[in-house]
């Protein structure tokens, strides 16, 4: 957690969990019961909830600034963290993500391209990376990561509708190591491959990635990584795009450095305290 470029996580791990179970439900009462549960994995000591009330004696000071009253404030039976949403970084991220997928739909690919990079652009790193013993985080961390993934997967659709295939070949070429199970990002890869002309290429992805699904599931892909591999040796356009390859809005060269600012778009600094 960040005020300006000032880092204001705290050391101690319970105060540093404490934060993080108020900043997930920032805005909401978060109750005492609950908050020392998470705390002490379900077994709090007799002294939790003195020990809570110290806790948040000591966060307050740590946010607290000059002639502002502190974020942190108790509410029966528990507390809140009040922030304006537009101060989490979590947030906006969410709000630029659901703009992304929204114009997305109504095939605007440029502009959902440009609210989905401005989505991604919010992370940095994983989410509350280092804190374990908490369901309530881990499921926090988990659903935003999916999230994460399915902006990524989003914004190269973008990408391609946009006939930007050789900007994504790389990124691909990475998330394809990084995720090996998650089939969308090989059949974009097969995709953008085919596009520049690589049939050879793509054809090869597909074959690399059955093995790594057979070995690891014992299944064979998926019908939509199956279909992709039909349309390509096929060389049929239509066939990519029955299995979800949009078919790209721009013909002609890829123009990488035309880019469009949307109003609507934009990224306001995070910052709480």
């Amino acid at each position: 957690m960040t005020c300006g470029d000032v880092d204001l996580t705290p050391a101690p791990p319970k105060i540093a969990k404490l934060l993080a179970l108020l900043t997930i439900r920032a805005g909401e009462t978060v109750p005492g019961d609950k908050l020392m549960a998470e705390l002490w994995e379900q077994h709090p000591p007799r002294c939790a909830a003195a020990s809570l009330r110290v806790y948040v004696s000591q966060l307050r000071k740590l946010l607290g600034t000059p002639g502002r009253a502190s974020p942190i404030v108790t509410v029966s039976p528990g507390y809140i963290l009040d922030v304006s949403q537009n101060q989490l970084d979590v947030r906006t991220f969410e709000r630029l993500y659901e703009s992304g997928r929204a114009r997305y739909l109504a095939a605007d690919y440029a502009a959902a391209s440009e609210c989905l990079r401005n989505a991604l652009a919010m992370w940095r790193g994983p989410v509350l990376d280092g804190m374990s013993g908490s369901s309530e985080i881990g499921s926090f961390a988990a659903v935003e990561e999916e999230k994460r993934l399915n902006c990524i997967e989003l914004n190269i659709e973008s990408a391609l509708a946009l006939g930007r295939h050789h900007a994504v070949i790389e990124e691909l070429k990475g998330l394809v190591v990084q995720h090996p199970l998650r089939e969308p990002f090989y059949r974009q890869l097969m995709a953008a491959l085919y596009r520049v002309g690589r049939q050879g290429d793509a054809l090869g992805v597909y074959r690399s990635a059955r093995q790594v699904i057979r070995e690891e599931l014992g299944v064979e892909p998926g019908p939509p990584l199956r279909l992709t591999q039909e349309a390509i040796l096929r060389a049929d356009p239509a066939r990519l795009e029955a299995v979800g390859v949009t078919a790209s809005a721009v013909r002609g060269p890829e123009r990488e450095g035309q880019r469009t600012r949307w109003r609507d778009c934009g990224v306001r600094s995070a910052s709480v305290g």
